[in-house]
């Protein structure tokens, strides 16, 4: 066997395997019943060519045979990452860029890449910049490409662009051999390129390889560059040659959404003829509203929603769900999302906000985030802590600088000490760890967990961004919860896993994964978003800003 097809033939097998190693991490697929829907909607995909897809003893094992099967297939591997997103979306950023690998693989055959992926195995500050230019703003880069290899995979699977019969990839070799940075790698760059100009016979002529080179080498712009095009034409088009994946749809553009501030203050009047305020027992709280809309800088007072007076504590969920009704008749005329936004003092974190019902009279569980997807927990207190707002931005922005960092997250752990010993070594290990920005708190923030409510205060005093808790007792499989979602996605894409994970729950599963699932809380604090905007800012509303 030629050297080139030997360690294509391994480099075929390490994808194979991470592909195998992806599916056997997910705890949504190593679930009987999660497992169970994956191969259905499967073999829903590969049609009669499914047949073969079987329930086998371990997940292991049917992982290995589907992704078998699926190789050998034209689209085949596509069709397993499609079925895979739908039963466990959180696996599409791992997963996509081995398929991408896998039929660039299967594209340009015979050749050994390895020289050319360590050339381009690095990150490129301009890399999006480069991708629009060439493209001439066709194509945007998915958030998985992260480096100018993966950038280049991407672009093998579309197609040839108008002006040129190059694919995209060879676009991005042709002006990546123009960086500085790799300047010491042209030879590399170049004979990529020319070897398969010359298989696909793509070489000569005025849209070829060659009349490419020189004009980039003449610092003319490349024909992609220079076709221009209406936008309703900036599609891409079928090639002729070489062949390759139908190219992506067009990104579509985030749509806007409405989001509802919701802030509960407790009620400080003191008792009617006595001077003291009210017992904790019987504690009352105001709720307040405001609206941001996409079209507007300004936040908007919600007051068809307001309650008049304060609520006792067991008539709050209610007294929401009343003014969701009164604000979503104020938006017939609207299509659009809507996000919930609570702000809520610390003995209310725990409150199992996104599992209350938004109409209580139905006499059926009917919770809010069956229409209100996306439900954001905020702390109260933090907003009101001026003198925190500091070090609170430093580390979110430290993170920001390198989301991928493992020593972001904490897991509290009181080992036994008491309390007040406890408290004073975790305030001194969070303050020596710069970058931390999420705590899992030992115990929930709740009345008589001393440790938890201790938790929050070391977390709002130091600036923690984010606190991940079980609402009833942290558990070691909740822990392992919260490191699946860690694994697939980092820190940045937990509150995605938390609201997939609250949806799962709702119907009957596994009992255990399900509690756990249900009684997680994300409170995710976010100065940017939260500050951000001045008047328009949450801040403002709930007071800590002016």
């Amino acid at each position: 066997m030629p050297w080139g097809l030997a360690v294509q033939n391994e480099q075929r097998n390490r994808i194979v395997r991470g592909v195998v190693g992806v599916l056997a991490e997910s705890s949504a697929l190593t679930d009987t019943r999660g497992r169970h829907q994956w191969r259905l909607e499967l073999k829903r995909r590969l049609g009669g060519r499914g047949e073969a897809l079987e329930e086998l003893p371990t997940a292991q094992q049917e992982f290995v045979a589907a992704v078998r099967v699926c190789e050998e297939l034209p689209e085949g591997l596509e069709a397993l990452v499609d079925a895979t997103c739908l039963v466990a979306p959180s696996l599409e950023h791992r997963l996509m860029p081995l398929m991408e690998e896998f039929y660039a693989l299967r594209l340009y055959d015979g050749r050994d890449w390895t020289a050319l992926r360590d050339v381009l195995d690095a990150g490129l500050p301009e890399l999006d910049a480069t991708v629009a230019l060439i493209t001439g703003g066709r194509v945007r880069l998915p958030a998985y490409c992260m480096t100018a290899w993966q950038a280049f995979l991407h672009l093998s699977g579309l197609t040839s662009l108008p002006g040129t019969a190059l694919s995209p990839g060879m676009l991005l070799l042709e002006h990546l051999a123009l960086h500085p940075d790799l300047a010491s790698h042209v030879g590399e760059l170049h004979g990529w390129n020319d070897h398969f100009a010359e298989r696909w016979k793509l070489a000569d002529g005025e849209d070829g390889l060659t009349a490419l080179r020189a004009s980039l080498l003449g610092g003319r712009p490349s024909p992609a560059e220079r076709a221009v095009v209406s936008p309703a034409e900036r599609t891409v088009v079928e090639p002729e040659a070489p062949p390759a994946l139908p190219a992506d749809p067009p990104a579509q553009p985030e749509r806007p959404v409405i989001r509802l501030y919701i802030k509960l203050v407790p009620d400080l009047t003191p008792l009617p003829g006595t001077g003291r305020r009210p017992a904790r027992k019987g504690r009352r709280y105001w709720v307040s509203a405001r609206v941001k809309y996409a079209e507007s800088p300004q936040l908007h007072h919600a007051k068809e929603g307001e309650a008049r007076q304060p609520v006792p504590r067991a008539q709050v969920p209610a007294t929401v769900a009343r003014m969701l009704t009164r604000m979503a008749s104020l938006w017939h005329t609207r299509a659009q999302e809507v996000v919930l936004e609570f702000f809520l003092p610390t003995e209310l974190l725990n409150e199992p906000v996104e599992w209350w019902d938004r109409d209580p009279s139905l006499g059926y569980a009917n919770p809010l985030f069956s229409k209100y997807p996306e439900i954001v927990l905020h702390s109260l207190e933090r907003l009101h802590r001026r003198d925190a707002y500091q070090i609170w931005r430093l580390r979110w922005a430290r993170w920001k600088d390198a989301p991928e960092n493992e020593e972001a997250v904490h897991y509290c752990d009181q080992a036994g000490r008491p309390v007040k010993e406890y408290l004073g070594r975790l305030d001194k290990t969070i303050g020596a760890k710069k970058d931390v920005v999420a705590m899992v708190l030992s115990e929930p923030p709740a009345a008589g967990r001393a440790a938890g409510l201790g938790e929050v205060r070391v977390a709002i005093d130091l600036g923690i961004p984010v606190f991940i808790l079980h609402r009833e007792a942290t558990s070691e499989q909740f822990h392992g919860m919260v490191r699946d979602g860690l694994t697939e996605g980092g820190l940045a894409g937990l509150p995605f896993h938390a609201r997939q994970w609250k949806s799962d729950s709702a119907t009957p599963a596994d009992g255990r994964t399900q509690a756990s699932a249900q009684h997680l809380c994300v409170v995710w604090d976010d100065p940017e978003q939260l500050l951000g905007d001045g008047a328009g800012a949450p801040a403002a509303f709930i007071g800590g800003i002016e």
